[in-house]
């Protein structure tokens, strides 16, 4: 079954799910950016209001940040998020997409960071992180945005 983005999201989400693992597997360099690069994915309903009901995309980190009540899960997540780690973007058809860390960006934009540490990884890791719906439902790892 194709993976369903919501038509708002297409440019934001990519196409195909990833194991998150597979990608802190991957060898790539650390480098600074400014958080305010990322700061329009805080706008975007990314993650899911309400725990284990799969993808909803009907609430963005910002509303997480802005009132916590609205998903708990979500506002422990950030709590939690270890800002020691960088962010993982791929780099696909021309543009960054973010492959894990949308947690981490909300963490160190509410502690007023200017810059985070990313890797920018190429497509050629796509076949060593790209997970098929079966892999998914073993690993409970949907590859959205984080």
């Amino acid at each position: 079954m194709k993976k369903y983005v919501p038509p708002e999201l297409s440019e934001h989400i990519l196409p195909f799910n990833w194991d998150v693992r597979r990608v802190w597997e991957q060898a790539s360099v650390i480098t600074q950016r400014p958080i305010a690069d990322f700061d329009y994915l805080l706008d975007l309903p990314l993650w899911s209001s309400l725990p284990k009901q799969g993808m909803l995309f009907d609430i963005s980190p910002r509303e997480v940040m802005a009132y916590p009540e609205r998903a708990p899960h979500q506002t422990l997540r950030i709590q939690n998020a270890c800002i020691d780690f960088p962010i993982d973007l791929l780099h696909y058809q021309g543009s960054e997409w973010v492959l894990d860390g949308v947690h981490r960006i909300a963490k160190l934009w509410m502690k007023h960071e200017d810059t985070l540490n990313v890797r920018v990884h190429g497509e050629e890791i796509i076949p060593r992180i790209r997970i098929e719906e079966a892999e998914q439902d073993v690993t409970g790892n949907g590859g959205q945005a984080r």
